[in-house]
């Protein structure tokens, strides 16, 4: 065996004899308690600095995809995509809650 693979094969032995992880059993409330304390809305800062960070990941994305041998296409279908399903969600789930309180 090279000593490459034996000293892998020791981590991965190691890795695998270790405790599985686990979250507090309060984890949840906690979350949802932090997730409530910070829900302002963003302030226009906030929102250009998101927005930046979004595109800036979609572009980096499309880049290693690219250098990966995907074809633009298919780049564009992977990043517009979701982005597309959560448009479409959230313009069904608002237009539902706008129908329920007329109707």
């Amino acid at each position: 065996m090279d000593p490459r693979d034996a000293g892998i094969d020791s981590l991965l032995r190691r890795s695998l004899a270790a405790p599985v992880p686990s979250l507090s059993p309060d984890f949840d409330q906690r979350l949802m308690r932090e997730v409530r304390r910070g829900s302002q809305p963003l302030d226009r800062y906030g929102r250009i600095l998101l927005a930046g960070y979004g595109l800036i990941s979609a572009l980096t994305c499309g880049v290693v995809m690219r250098s990966r041998g995907l074809d633009w296409g298919a780049i564009t279908v992977t990043i517009i995509g979701p982005l597309a399903l959560i448009a479409a969600a959230r313009w069904t789930r608002r237009r539902t809650h706008t129908t329920m309180k007329h109707g």
